[in-house]
């Protein structure tokens, strides 16, 4: 019974020890991907802004005064 809890909490460790490696040189990789998806995101809720409209021509600096 002891031999095989032993087999068990050893293949556990390699388990957890590749990966821990795999994430640990995969880190750049995978947060990359996370700061792209975020970026994603937040483009596509953002409002789209109206262009604004200027007048073609301008008219008297004083509209009441003749």
């Amino acid at each position: 019974m002891i031999k095989i809890l032993t087999y068990i909490n050893t293949a556990a460790l390699v388990v957890a020890v590749g990966g821990g490696t795999f994430l640990y040189t995969q880190r750049t990789k995978i947060t990359n991907q996370i700061i792209d998806q975020a970026l994603t995101v937040v483009k596509e809720s953002m409002v789209k802004m109206p262009k604004p409209v200027f007048p073609s021509s301008t008219g008297p600096v004083n509209p009441f005064s003749k």
